[in-house]
């Protein structure tokens, strides 16, 4: 950059020597160790810019960059101790800038940009050693130039009027957020920051190293080449930003999902990638989300296929049984089986077990719509009391044949609920049945209705042989009849697991309560109307 008016001397003294790689890297680190001791980002930086204008013998500058809505930054400048003059204390920043604009400047004189957390926040400007190009000059200046940002970002947060945002500032808003802060310095490996990486898994700081090998020692062996696809592809240009999801053994020896996102911000002289800057975010909550959501969407589209499968299967099994079922009536109904009593009761079996067979089919083809909801209910305003006297005059047989007296007690007339009629008839009948075939010969069923906030409690009560907790556990699976298979007792095992999934689609749940050897009560309660 230009230097300020009336100052530039009329003859510049020779330039010594290009300086090497090395001398610029200690008298970075000098100024480095100086703002360490001191807190005090503008003394550091006159140190550097002197050190390195005396190395090079020629007028060096820096100009801050200021965030965006904040007063322009005034440069800092330093010459050769020899030169007439020489500004060393950084101007406030209310002050004007005296900087020409870049494009006034010489092709070798260009500034170079220093950046820091991938922002440039500064501009240095070193003028080039005579047969020295500029990517070499700017490989050696190196050192010098990550020095100088850092300062220079130190400095312009501690410049920055109030209610302007700050590096610190933002980067404490991303730890809020979850989301962490990287550099990777390609060339030689070294990762900054990975502190932070180290703090979201849980881990004490300068555990792991400072290193992308060091951080690669934690990353899954399954996602190394994810990640290093996903930079390759970044590198080549193909992508324009790197992203990788990849797991990552948190302190406590758990796999944690992070995913990372960054882009290359500085290439080397041969245009190979230099510098990367990036963030990090612990991505194991969205991780399961997404994981739960593909089970989800995966378990839909069985469950329809299993729904249509049952559905084909019925249709197929129905039609020969239909007919099985039509020809055993009619043999039951011919007199030449009068005569023939043990003919008549196989003919009878036959009607019963394809009427069982036929029941089956229905309710497994009803579950199956019901848990998929796919079964239409039509909710409406459904009184109690015609319902539970059409409930208990359809299983009336069934408990005469059972030796078990079936009542309902005392209902109010306007006890109604919002309901399907022909799915709560189902559930209630089935419950009644179930009441029936589990009781005692001389036992009661009792079908009543209790008021509840909001509500109506459906309840079946029974005096039969009650259950245990592991029974009631596995009370409303589908097939499972707690160990009665082999009983006297016919049942598909699919009645209650039916009427809990038709209870689901009318926004209610059936309850049980039982003590073995004295019975058990199941409540269905609905809303009230």
């Amino acid at each position: 950059m230009s230097s300020l008016a009336g100052t530039a001397p009329a003859v510049r003294p020779a330039m010594p020597e290009a300086p090497t790689l090395d001398r610029v890297r200690a008298l970075a680190h000098a100024a480095l160790l100086d703002h360490a001791r001191r807190h005090d980002p503008a003394h550091a930086l006159s140190l550097l810019l002197r050190s390195l204008a005396k190395l090079t013998g020629a007028e060096c500058s820096l100009a801050p960059r200021a965030p965006p809505g904040a007063d322009p930054l005034a440069p800092l400048r330093a010459r050769p101790p020899h030169w007439p003059a020489f500004v060393a204390p950084l101007p406030p920043a209310h002050e004007p800038t005296a900087l020409a604009p870049p494009s006034s400047l010489p092709a070798h004189d260009l500034p170079w940009e220093c950046s820091h957390s991938g922002t440039v926040v500064a501009e240095l400007h070193a003028p080039r050693p005579l047969g020295l190009d500029r990517a070499e000059w700017g490989d050696r200046l190196g050192p010098a130039l990550e020095a100088a940002a850092a300062l220079a970002a130190s400095w312009i947060e501690q410049s920055v009027p109030p209610g302007h945002a700050t590096l610190a500032l933002m980067r404490t808003a991303m730890h809020e957020a979850g989301t962490y802060v990287w550099e990777w310095d390609i060339a030689s490996g070294t990762l900054g920051d990975i502190d932070e990486g180290e703090r979201m898994l849980g881990y004490e700081p300068n555990t792991l190293g400072h290193t992308q090998s060091d951080w690669d020692r934690i990353v899954h062996p399954d996602d190394l080449a994810v990640i290093e696809e996903a930079y390759e592809a970044h590198a080549r240009g193909e992508e324009p930003m790197y992203r990788a999801v990849y797991r990552a053994r948190a302190a406590d020896g758990q796999w944690r999902w992070i995913e990372e996102r960054g882009r290359i911000v500085e290439h080397d002289r041969h245009g190979r990638p230099r510098r990367m800057f990036g963030t990090q975010t612990d991505a194991t909550l969205l991780r399961e989300l997404e994981q739960a959501q593909r089970e989800r969407v995966e378990a839909q589209a069985a469950s329809g296929a299993k729904t249509t499968l049952l559905s084909r299967i019925s249709h197929e099994l129905r039609t020969p049984l239909n007919a099985v079922l039509g020809f055993s009536q009619l043999l039951e109904t011919d007199p030449l089986l009068a005569a023939m009593p043990e003919q008549r009761q196989q003919v009878q079996l036959i009607r019963e077990a394809g009427e069982h067979l036929l029941a089956m089919i229905g309710d497994l083809l009803d579950l199956s719509l019901a848990e998929s909801s796919h079964l239409p209910v039509t909710m409406q305003a459904v009184p109690l009391a015609p319902l539970f006297e059409s409930c208990c005059t359809w299983i009336r047989s069934e408990a005469e044949r059972a030796q078990v007296v079936v009542r309902i007690a005392s209902l109010e007339g306007a006890a109604t609920v919002r309901a399907d009629p022909t799915r709560l008839r189902q559930v209630v009948t089935n419950l009644l049945s179930n009441a029936v075939k589990y009781n005692r010969r001389g036992g009661r069923v009792t079908l009543r209705a209790t008021p509840a906030p909001g509500a109506w409690c459906i309840e079946v009560e029974d005096t039969g042989h009650g259950m245990s907790a592991a029974e009631r556990a596995r009370l409303f699976q589908p097939l499972n009849r707690l160990g009665r298979e082999m009983g006297d007792v016919a049942g598909t095992g699919l009645g209650l697991a039916l009427s809990q999934s038709l209870a689901h689609l009318m926004g209610g749940r059936i309850t049980v309560r039982s003590i073995p050897g004295l019975g058990s009560t199941f409540s269905l309660v609905l809303q009230r109307v």
